[in-house]
């Protein structure tokens, strides 16, 4: 079973068990002038879902796809850390560039 986790301002804000639920919540925050991104994490493995505003959406993929070593992704360097039990995020963020791994 997949789960959806939305962070902004540096931290896995919430995780939702609906896909639908978490980029609605994502839209709805980004709307107050965040940059919002939703991860899905399935069987331990986290992936970029979408990212809000639109206009960030591209750079935020692009953290996700960053290599950063041998066999760890860009979710092994998070801007989020493993809060909500998700994974980090790709680096950068407000000053990122550690954080947990899946």
């Amino acid at each position: 079973m997949a789960t959806f986790t939305v962070g902004f301002d540096n931290k896995w804000q919430e995780t939702f068990d609906n896909e639908g639920d978490a980029v609605a919540w994502a839209r709805e925050v980004a709307g107050t002038g965040r940059t919002v991104e939703v991860m899905k994490r399935r069987f331990g493995f986290c992936s970029f879902l979408t990212g809000f505003p639109e206009s960030e959406r591209a750079a935020l993929r692009a953290r996700w796809r960053r290599p950063v070593g041998l066999f760890i992704g860009a979710a092994a360097g998070g801007a989020y850390g493993s809060a909500a039990g998700g994974c980090g995020g790709g680096e950068g963020g407000g000053g990122g560039g550690e954080g947990g791994s899946c």
